[in-house]
């Protein structure tokens, strides 16, 4: 082979440019460091001075707590700025109604089981996590992976090695094959027997004493009615070909089986409001509300802007970062939208632009400067009263610009200046080349009816949140109490008494203005779509097969309203039906949530696409999470980063998915409770959420047995980041050192578990194997001892100043494709290794012992020229893989795992791909790490692509298969090719997944036209012979492609 620099020189590389471009990105992430640290600083919880209260429940086990005790958990958790400091009326009323619906429960309860405690009822059971059922595919991959069969060979075995004590006090193990099938009380029961016989259990004595088993080394239990086979640890170690080690755990009976509360919340939901829509009468609206209905409203929705702008603020560094010169004029205008969830539904209008005379740019920060607009401004829009759906909000952006640019700002109409805000959604400093027009400084936003289903009216005072964005309609934006931010005065109309949306049949005048709009409609059929029934039933065919993201026309609109009958029986017609919808009708809205309950039921993962930002109607979003309810806790957990993301796009803090998330955590709080309490406390510093996340926190944390757990788990994470603070600032050759050190002088309760898996259950640090890793943000290597002395340390990797939510989505999402390829009999080795957000810019990541990078394996094989050659990881691997089995199992990891990898990454467009983010495990099992670029966002320089490979798959690759002409290469393909049709036929959940996170903040995922990646690259349009063909060609193009061997060389070079 050339050398390298005869490469170089052939394809016309500059070489040092190379290495400069690799180091300009590998510190791409570094800007935002300081922003996060900052932002981190100014909310982080105080450790070093807590309270009395506070240590005593943290290093202490005392079961029962105080009221007092109980308050300050709650507002440690929550923060001492947002516990019981909630401004707005909803917030109170929402607490008020929330804590009388668990009294009210709990009495309920009581009276039925009046001789058990609260303490007892409200007890946490041990921790278990079982699975839904096998799929046939997956029973018979699992069973000839099983290591032995039972005697007539149709079910696999599953190995428990169980460990005692035996007379003498020896600990001693038995290896005991139990069938897949057999329920873990008789695998247990069987267990006893035996046991009875060679240890001091007494078995006179175990009269009230129930047996369970309980995973060595891990928080974690198997016992019950459930079959071993579904247990989720003992399902891993049958797919892993490992033996489970077990102990023998005594429990009371009554532990497991007396009654547990746990609070539904239903009749908070059912005494929610006088106006909520669940369900419509009979009566007249004469007879049900002494409020003015809004469909007696007449004309059109009318809002005016008071006098005055108060407390401007514009500092020089935003000045400077605008590109507004000193002495520039400064002139604003306010923008106003109306949104119907993430539509909008009438053109925006806005104010003229006035100039700011006393606020000029300067060295200096102002002082708080005013802006008159003059008279009243009057602002119209195109959409009538009577019409406006509950859910319709405004939103409101302050916009300013300056200078020479006003010119060209003023020419711009209110539609314009939106379209050229939603151009630069996602767009990133380095690829800007011009200034715009305008610029915004602050926003804020209100729902046109409040929480009570009443009309805003009169006055409202309302402040602004400084920002560098307009108005997100995706996000809630909470009310701006802080009386010294931006201000400035909404007036609606006022009426004599409130205005109400009734619960009843809209009048006769909008049933005859909806049928009109249907005959109106109907003219856009035309030729044989308008006369051919059977013409329109392929039309709906091929509307009901496209993916979520397509957009409807109109005529295919008019076509799901038409036949809406007939789809009722179609349970995935529903979403595309409810977009057909005018929600801009008050008839068709009625009729709408007539039709809900005489559809077909929805299985619980197709119901997940009726919570994104489309569907804002609250009945619609009832009867979606009315479906979730029959989802496991394993196909929950799934999805459980997803609904705490889409707790945003309901228009008020009492939603039926808050109830379902509370109910949910409540019973599973081992599980789905841990991690809806990370998911809610890592985004505890987003404004724009903490009212409501915080309520959540709040009820959460007041009924949650394991709160002391989370209480050790945050304080742990606080120590940490304090730590990790700490190491930052320290010299280079000093970091281990300041580490160790820090670590030495922490406190730490005796026993805790860790925020990543709460099955890890630990009793301190390993100080001694504890480093600092050799990146740009300084990741601390952890290890943590197991609470259990015969069980394994935990390894972790804590990150302070990355953003890890990209990280967190994508392994849940390759977890989610290892699942689908397992249900069809593919095992691939995925390792969605563990990753959790513990704040902004903070979380930890499961460490996946005895593996190396491909640079590495690289390096050690011949330096940075070892990249152009073919047999580094072959030779890698001999070292731990000698004897033939050995071998055999290796070859065969790799194959799958590439298999897997190539797939995932190239279906999730996975970006900055090289030897530095690849991992070989000693058993031959391949993997990738760090995903902070998905959906083609590709590594540029000067708008050209330093990634041309569809995904990684070298020669070094081709060279463990055997050659491309070898059949275990040609094995590869074809399983490549099946893994990628599978994915494909599960494309429309991917892009739900995706929808659902829109919410989220992540910068490469802010709107729906991000997502048509996946569109693309899953082909959806093309027969699964054709998808075979192209992912042939894809494996070939990535085989031959010279650049990925070039950026793994510089990469090597550069680090």
């Amino acid at each position: 082979m050339s050398s390298p620099s005869e490469l170089f020189e052939g394809l016309k590389v500059d070489f040092r440019e190379e290495l400069e471009a690799e180091d300009i990105y590998g510190s791409e992430n570094s800007e935002g460091f300081e922003r996060l640290f900052e932002r981190s600083e100014k909310y982080k919880r105080n450790v070093t001075q807590l309270s009395t209260i506070l240590q005593s429940l943290i290093f202490q086990e005392n079961e029962i707590e105080t009221e007092g005790e109980l308050e300050a958990i709650i507002e440690y958790i929550v923060g001492t700025g947002l516990y019981g400091q909630s401004s707005s009326l909803e917030a109170k009323e929402f607490r008020k109604k929330i804590r009388a619906s668990f009294e009210y429960e709990w009495h309920e309860f009581q009276k039925e089981n009046s001789s058990i405690s609260s303490s007892r009822a409200m007890r946490t059971l041990p921790y278990r996590f079982s699975l839904p059922s096998l799929e046939k595919a997956q029973l018979e991959m699992l069973t000839d992976l099983s290591s032995r069969g039972v005697s007539n060979g149709s079910l696999g075995t599953v190995l428990l090695r169980i460990w005692y004590i035996d007379l003498v006090g020896c600990t001693c193990s038995t290896l005991r094959g139990f069938p897949f099938d057999m329920k873990a009380s008789d695998a247990i029961l069987i267990t006893m027997e035996r046991l009875f016989l060679i240890t001091n259990f007494d078995k006179s004595k175990s009269q009230g004493i129930m047996y369970v088993f309980k995973i060595q080394g891990r928080k974690e239990y198997v016992y019950g009615d459930e079959i071993l086979i579904n247990f989720c640890y003992i399902r891993d170690s049958v797919t892993q070909q490992r033996e489970v080690n077990v102990v023998v755990e005594p429990h009371e009976k009554t532990l497991l089986t007396d009654p547990i509360f746990v609070p539904s919340y239903s009749y908070f939901s059912k005494t929610n409001d006088e106006h909520h829509h669940v369900f419509y009468e009979s009566e007249s609206p004469d007879e049900i509300s002494t409020g003015i209905s809004v469909w007696d409203i007449e004309g059109k929705l009318v809002v005016k802007i008071g006098e005055n702008l108060c407390n401007l603020v514009f500092t020089s560094e935003r000045a400077k970062e605008e590109g507004v010169r000193e002495g520039d004029l400064l002139y604003l205008a306010l923008l106003v939208e109306v949104y119907h969830g993430a539509k909008l539904v009438c053109r925006p209008q806005m104010t003229k632009w006035t100039v700011c005379n006393d606020l000029v740019a300067s060295n200096e920060l102002t002082t708080s400067s005013s802006v008159n607009w003059g008279n009243e401004t009057k602002l119209t829009f195109d959409m009538l009263v009577s019409n406006a759906p509950r859910e319709i909000k405004l939103c409101i952006s302050l916009l300013a610009t300056c200078g020479e640019r006003f010119c060209s700002a003023n020419s711009l109409s209110a539609e314009e200046i939106v379209q050229k805000a939603e151009e630069r959604i996602g767009v990133k400093k380095m690829e800007e080349c011009h200034l715009s027009p305008v610029f915004f400084l602050g926003y804020a936003s209100v729902q046109i009816f409040d929480y009570m289903a009443c009309m805003q009216t009169g006055k409202l005072d309302m402040r602004l949140w400084s920002t560098k964005k307009k108005a997100n309609p995706m996000c809630p934006i909470p009310k701006n109490s802080n009386k010294n931010d931006m201000g400035f005065s909404l007036i609606f109309p006022s009426f004599n008494k409130p205005v109400v949306i009734p619960k009843v049949a809209p009048p006769d005048s909008k049933r005859r203005d909806w049928e009109q709009q249907l005959l109106d409609s109907d003219l856009c059929l035309v030729g044989n779509l308008r006369e051919s029934k059977i013409e329109q039933l392929r039309q709906l065919k091929r509307i009901l097969a496209s993916d979520p993201l397509t957009e409807l026309t109109t005529i295919d609109k008019v076509l799901l309203w038409k036949h809406r009958g007939e789809l009722i029986l179609r349970p995935r017609a529903l979403a595309k039906f409810l977009l057909a919808v005018n929600w801009l009708r008050p008839y068709a809205v009625y009729e709408a949530h007539t039709i809900l309950p005489q559809w077909a039921p929805l299985q619980p993962m197709d119901a997940l696409e009726l919570l994104d930002i489309r569907y804002v109607d609250i009945v619609v979003r009832e009867h979606a999470v009315k479906y979730l309810n029959g989802m496991t806790d394993y196909e929950l957990k799934g999805c459980v980063l997803q609904l705490v993301q889409v707790l945003k796009h309901e228009p008020y803090h009492d939603s039926a998915l808050f109830r379902f998330l509370l109910r949910r955590s409540l019973q599973s709080p081992h599980m789905i409770g841990h991690y809806v309490f990370w998911y809610l406390v890592s985004e505890m510093e987003n404004t724009s959420v903490s009212e409501r996340y915080g309520l959540l926190l709040e009820e959460l944390i007041r009924r949650m047995p394991e709160r002391k757990v989370y209480l050790r788990q945050l304080y742990l994470a606080d120590q940490l980041f304090e730590c990790a603070m700490r190491v930052k600032d320290a010299p280079k050759k000093d970091r281990i050192d300041c580490l160790r050190e820090h670590l030495q002088g922490l406190r730490l309760p005796r026993r805790f578990t860790l925020p990543i898996n709460p099955a890890m259950e630990c009793s301190g640090l390993d100080i001694g194997k504890c480093k600092v890793m050799d990146s740009k943000k300084f990741p601390l290597w952890l290890v943590f001892r197991n609470y259990q002395e015969e069980g394994d340390p935990f390894y972790v990797i804590f990150k302070a100043g990355d953003d890890l939510r990209q990280d967190l989505f994508t392994l849940q999402l390759l977890e989610l494709m290892d699942s689908l390829w397992k249900s069809c009999g593919l095992y691939l080795h995925i390792i969605p290794y563990g990753c959790i957000t513990t704040g902004e810019g903070v979380g930890m990541i499961e460490v996946v012992l005895n593996s190396d990078t491909v640079a590495n394996i690289t390096r050690k094989y011949g330096g940075a020229q070892a990249a152009f050659r073919e047999e580094p990881l072959m030779n890698w691997l001999r070292q731990f893989n000698r004897e033939r089995d050995e071998v055999e199992r290796c070859l065969w990891n790799f194959i799958c795992s590439v298999a897997g990898y190539t797939v995932a990454t190239y279906v999730l467009g996975i970006g900055d791909r090289h030897n530095d983010n690849i991992m070989l495990r000693q058993d031959g099992t391949l993997f990738h790490i760090d995903f902070g670029h998905f959906l083609g966002n590709f590594k540029t320089k000067f708008g050209i692509k330093r990634e041309t490979a569809p995904f990684i798959f070298t020669p070094m690759y081709v060279y463990m298969l055997g050659g491309q002409s070898s059949p275990i290469y040609l094995y590869f393909v074809d399983l490549a090719c099946h893994a990628f049709n599978v994915v494909r036929r599960f494309g429309g959940t991917l892009m739900t997944h995706f929808m659902l996170m829109l919410s989220t903040g992540i910068p490469e995922l802010q709107k729906i036209e991000d997502i048509g990646w996946l569109r693309t690259v899953l082909l959806i349009d093309r027969s699964s012979e054709e998808a075979r063909e192209h992912y042939r060609l894809q494996i070939a193009l990535a085989t031959s492609n010279f650049r990925t061997l070039f950026n793994d060389y510089i990469h090597i070079m550069t680090h």
